[in-house]
């Protein structure tokens, strides 16, 4: 079905869909069809990019809603259906901050389930390098990782300290253990959160493997972090406004660069979640 669609990586992640703004009386114009056509692209290839799109707050929220179920929202800020990633300077502000995001899979903190990611430039204006969206293809990752690796999260708990309360204000206030994998039926994958880099305050979550020497566990992360964003898995998005990115929160873990202090990023982000789907 989307086999002629440019890949983003070389492992064959992640799907390019043609877009012109040209045609918008024709069935490749019409941003339902499109939208539904970037959808099945991010289920077989984990993510699919279309260009060139001009979408309001409504307007996008009718795209997220047009596309599935929003998933059970369960955090301090924003909606399933709209959340605005806006490079806030409030002190405090790490998920909708301007600082680095680790790779991780979305609802993971919270214990909910979210199938496909939606995100939108609305602005943006940054330094090459800077405000900066990093998708993994954690699946091939995760066939060809390295035995001690995979070891460790066959073997071993990973615990999170949430640190960031005002956006995840219902999870424990103490360590928790959160399952390494999943699987709702449709695939099985890694379920996880990678460590914030060391000299990154203030920082949304801590994460540790249980049990095992500190700096153990730390380097383990970092060794995880490098594999798992290396040039064969990894896809990063520099953004343009009117950028609209699919992502399949299943098959994928992604992230985010600092945004640099004159950056202005503002995404619209969306989450569903796809019951029934096989």
């Amino acid at each position: 079905m989307n086999g002629s669609l440019q890949t983003l990586t070389p492992s064959g992640m992640g799907a390019l869909i043609p877009w012109s703004s040209d045609d918008s009386d024709g069935s490749d114009g019409s941003i339902p069809e499109l939208a539904q056509r970037a959808k099945q692209a991010a289920l077989h290839r984990g993510c699919a990019l279309v260009r060139g799109l001009t979408l309001d707050e409504d307007a996008f929220k009718l795209l997220v809603r047009a596309l599935g179920d929003t998933a059970d929202h369960r955090f301090g800020e924003g909606q399933a259906d709209l959340l605005k990633l806006n490079a806030s300077r409030e002190e405090g502000k790490i998920v909708t901050g301007r600082g680095p995001l680790p790779l991780h899979t979305d609802g993971l903190l919270v214990g909910s389930r979210v199938d496909l990611i939606i995100l939108y430039a609305a602005e943006f204006s940054d330094a090459p390098g800077s405000g900066e969206t990093y998708v993994s293809d954690q699946l091939t990752a995760w066939q060809e990782m390295p035995g001690h690796l995979r070891r460790v999260l066959d073997e071993y708990e990973i615990e999170y300290l949430v640190t960031e309360r005002g956006y995840f204000p219902t999870v424990p206030e103490d360590w928790y253990a959160v399952p390494a994998t999943r699987d709702y039926g449709r695939v099985r994958s890694l379920n996880l959160a990678t460590a914030f880099p060391p000299d990154v305050t203030p920082r949304s979550w801590d994460v540790r493997v249980k049990g095992m020497e500190p700096g153990l566990s730390d380097r383990f992360f970092a060794e995880l972090d490098a594999f798992l964003r290396s040039e064969r898995y990894a896809y990063t998005h520099r953004w343009e406004v009117g950028d609209l990115l699919i992502i399949d929160n299943q098959r994928t873990l992604h992230g985010r660069t600092a945004i640099s202090p004159g950056g202005t990023r503002v995404l619209f982000r969306g989450q569903l979640t796809l019951s029934g789907t096989p």
